[in-house]
């Protein structure tokens, strides 16, 4: 009887191993930051969407205005434009937010918001800051600098991620 043959072994070349590496450790310092960040916004029954959401909408020029569209919270967003509507519900209902009928569109709506929104938004941002401040500690200024500039590159490409490192 023959001996089995054993699968021929696929060898990774040296490019794609490293591509890979680098995908995974990418993937996994996005997933502690964000654990970190659900952390810190859990102190105050938020969820790291909803801080972000506060901070589209508290960080608008005139905060007391009528609001901004639906669509432009959601530009400010890091996950699906479908998701931002259900978002700002659950801001609504906590009392973070709140929406008005936008006058220049009888269609669509405004959105704000509230003052306790913005006293969430006030008493969880320093944590927030104290995270973006330190989360980077195992790297030199200059080393941050080129990270940030190599993931913009990553992204983007040569033009805009060099045009966002010196901006």
């Amino acid at each position: 009887m023959p001996a089995p043959t054993r699968p021929r072994q696929i060898r990774e070349p040296r490019g794609v191993a490293r591509g890979r590496n680098v995908h995974l450790n990418v993937l996994l310092l996005a997933n502690r930051s964000l654990e970190q960040l659900e952390a810190i916004c859990r102190t105050v029954d938020l969820t790291h969407a909803q801080y972000v959401a506060l901070f589209v909408l508290c960080l608008t020029p005139e905060p007391d205005a009528d609001g901004l569209p639906i669509g432009a919270v959601a530009d400010g967003l890091l996950n699906r434009a479908s998701d931002t509507t259900r978002l700002v519900d659950r801001l609504e209902r906590a009392g973070l937010a709140e929406r008005f009928p936008n006058p220049a569109d009888r269609r669509g709506v405004l959105v704000r918001a509230t003052a306790k929104g913005r006293e969430v938004f006030a008493e969880i941002t320093p944590a927030i800051q104290e995270l973006h401040r330190t989360q980077w500690a195992n790297l030199t200024t200059d080393e941050t600098a080129q990270l940030d500039h190599l993931l913009l590159k990553a992204l983007w490409g040569d033009d805009l991620g060099a045009s966002q490192l010196e901006g």
